[in-house]
């Protein structure tokens, strides 16, 4: 007996001298996919696009929702782990949603079936209760989308979006499961400039993005998780940022800034960065970052592999989204062959026909948007551009400092209020072009989607120097947005970045109608200027407005500020390239002037 048991423990440290010596397992490599869009502002149907290739330009149908979902149909059938992923801004934007609602996105948004969807700063365009009412339309039995955000704190009780309980209509981050996996998903809003730029309860608060961040991956990891995305929407370069900041986060999928990554040099659009972009986090691991531009045009395709709970390899590609159809905008050729060959290869488009049950879908909200939008207006000789004060001019627009659009809108407010003496309009108030050809009342809608009116507020002039050195502040701050960019009528004035608050904005001056002439602002004058209702309410940093409209020198005129415009071009017949601007000199923060 002794010599057998002997024997055996002698067996048993043989044993474990050979586990000694054995080398570790690797782990084993996960490889899933992420599709995903991001600021689709219900832009449901295609637009019609210029493409540039060997040496000339081409005319394309591209996006549209019902694209977006059979490219996403398709991606799901050649991948095995997928996940499908909205980075916000699904709402507001379009004739769509003016007339409609959220309810045409949220039932598209439920034929495609998204996993998760985080919470953008036009979620709350109409309030908590406009965002509560498309988060109960968002997700089905059959899908149930989770609705992110870790830093959107309404108030508990007191707002729609949370009568009983904090995760009453969204949570901070959900996990999935895919190919035995736990994922961990953690929703992000950008915090400024949806307090400042939105329409959100007073009541609701929002927390600071790395603070809340941070929280919720700790949260995912003291369960186990250690796989997570960031399902962010908070602007490329501050995705960039906080990637630096933050632990263990290994994907971000984002949105807000509207970008557009991948090489597409070779057709005549620009890219912010590669597709995906590879960063590291605060500890020192791999991180995939990956955005898809704006309006339905562009599915992302991340290809991911893990090595046990770190990054191995990014991959994917972008898919923007056209039709088969392509033509040359100008002479005729002999074959489409090359170019479409040239489109196919490379690496960054995709030829998609659109998923019939949701073309039908779009076709029974669109007659009623065609119905709405047919009487023309006035006739546009040629294309009138919005386009920011410090970006580069485009391709076709006028080579102008300012904003033809802008200009127009703002001439639009003073004509529909005329007893104001100057119009003021911040930049985000508008979007998209003023197109060459007929100008139709649904142009005039889509290009001033959003529920504003005309409010014309009592002023004085040392107030209305605040007001504009508050509006280009926000315009230049971290948080906060370049499209509160004060643009006039009726006003003009010089702005220099270089210099501090206060002194930014230079040689006010109002158009004074009875001596027909130009006149400096004096401080203690009292003035009518006449503005949207967006930022009347001191949204994108007008505070002043809104104390001013506290003081009952505020007043609604109660006047759609599209219908203002419709009317405006009604009476004039033809809209002209504008050729003065409010902004009669400019210095950007670089100090390279502009005149």
């Amino acid at each position: 007996m002794a010599l057998g048991r002997l024997a055996a423990v002698a067996a048993a440290f043989a044993l474990l001298a050979g586990c000694a010596t054995q080398a570790p397992q690797p782990p084993e490599n996960f490889q899933f996919t992420v599709l995903h869009v991001n600021d689709h502002h219900s832009n449901l149907a295609p637009k019609t696009r210029t493409l540039s290739w060997g040496g000339q330009d081409w005319q394309v149908q591209s996006g549209g929702f019902p694209r977006v979902a059979a490219q996403i149909d398709a991606l799901r059938q050649q991948n095995e782990h997928v996940l499908t992923l909205h980075a916000g801004d699904a709402i507001t934007g379009s004739l769509f949603f003016t007339l409609f609602g959220s309810e045409p996105d949220a039932v598209m948004m439920n034929q495609v079936c998204f996993d998760a969807f985080t919470i953008g700063n036009h979620e709350f365009d109409n309030g908590d209760k406009g965002l509560k009412t498309f988060l109960e339309q968002l997700g089905t039995p059959a899908c149930p989308t989770a609705k992110l955000s870790a830093n959107v704190k309404p108030e508990l009780g007191v707002s729609p979006l949370t009568p009983t309980s904090m995760t009453d209509s969204f949570s901070p981050y959900t996990v999935l499961q895919r190919g035995g996996e736990s994922i961990g998903i953690v929703g992000l809003t950008i915090a400024t400039k949806t307090k400042k730029s939105s329409q959100p309860d007073e009541t609701t608060q929002f927390e600071d993005e790395l603070t809340a961040t941070r929280r919720a991956i700790s949260a995912l990891q003291a369960q186990g998780v250690e796989k997570i995305i960031l399902l962010s929407h908070i602007q490329y370069q501050r995705d960039i940022d906080l990637i630096r900041q933050l632990p263990a986060v290994d994907i971000v999928i984002g949105g807000d800034s509207h970008t557009l990554l991948g090489d597409f040099n070779d057709f005549g659009l620009q890219s912010a960065g590669p597709y995906p972009t590879e960063l590291t986090n605060a500890d020192g691991t791999p991180v995939c970052l990956a955005h898809a531009y704006q309006y339905s045009q562009v599915v992302g395709e991340l290809q991911v592999e893990f090595s046990g709970d770190d990054i191995a390899q990014c991959g994917g590609r972008p898919h923007f989204l056209l039709g088969a159809d392509i033509s040359p905008v100008e002479g005729a050729v002999t074959t489409l062959n090359p170019v479409k060959n040239a489109l196919r290869e490379s690496g960054v488009f995709s030829m998609v026909e659109p998923a019939p049950e949701l073309q039908r879908l779009l076709e029974r909200y669109q007659q009623k948007v065609e119905t709405f939008s047919a009487e023309v207006l006035a006739d546009v000789p040629e294309l009138i551009c919005n386009q920011e004060i410090d970006l580069p001019r485009r391709p076709g627009c006028a080579d102008i400092l300012s904003s033809g659009a802008h200009r127009l809108t703002a001439e639009a407010f003073l004509h529909a209020v005329p007893e104001a003496d100057f119009a003021l309009n911040n930049g985000g108030s508008i979007r998209g072009d003023i197109e060459a050809g007929d100008f139709t009342r649904g142009d005039a809608f889509s290009l001033l989607p959003f529920a504003n009116t005309l409010v014309k507020i009592e002023i004085t002039g040392s107030e209305l120097k605040q007001v504009m050195e508050e509006g280009i502040a926000y315009s230049v701050s971290d948080g906060g947005s370049t499209r509160a960019y004060p643009y006039g009528a009726g006003i003009r004035y010089s702005v220099d970045l270089t210099k501090n608050f206060g002194d930014r904005v230079a040689n006010l001056q109002v158009w004074n109608k009875e001596l027909d002439d130009w006149q400096p602002v004096r401080p203690r004058e009292n003035y009518v200027v006449v503005t949207n209702s967006f930022i009347a309410g001191g949204q994108d940093g007008y505070e002043t407005f809104y104390n001013l409209a506290e003081r009952g020198r505020a007043t609604n005129t109660g006047i759609d500020y599209a219908k203002a415009m419709a009317n405006y071009a009604r009476e004039l017949k033809v809209l002209e390239r504008p050729e003065d601007f409010a902004t009669q000199s400019y210095v950007p923060v670089n100090n390279k002037g502009k005149n």
